[in-house]
């Protein structure tokens, strides 16, 4: 190995162990949340999916509003 990459072999460790990184078998085990939490969750995502969904039928009534103004329009021109 010449002296260039012994360089970059060390360089490269050294970024690796200053970075933190963790290695699989450290990975903290993921927290398991209770029945009522999960439920929770589902409840505040389906309250906001249900948010989406009212602005979305809102913009698509305008949209129908405004066609019809435009063919009531087209037919007077």
């Amino acid at each position: 190995m010449n002296r260039l990459s012994q360089l970059a072999a060390v360089t490269t460790l050294a970024a690796f162990f200053a970075s933190e990184a963790r290695l699989n078998s450290q990975e903290a085990a993921p927290v398991r949340k209770s029945p009522q939490e999960l439920l929770a969750a589902l409840k505040a995502s389906n309250a906001e999916l249900l948010q989406k969904q009212q602005k979305t039928l809102q913009k698509l009534d305008e949209l129908k509003l405004q066609a019809e103004q435009l063919r009531i329009m087209a037919k007077r021109s």
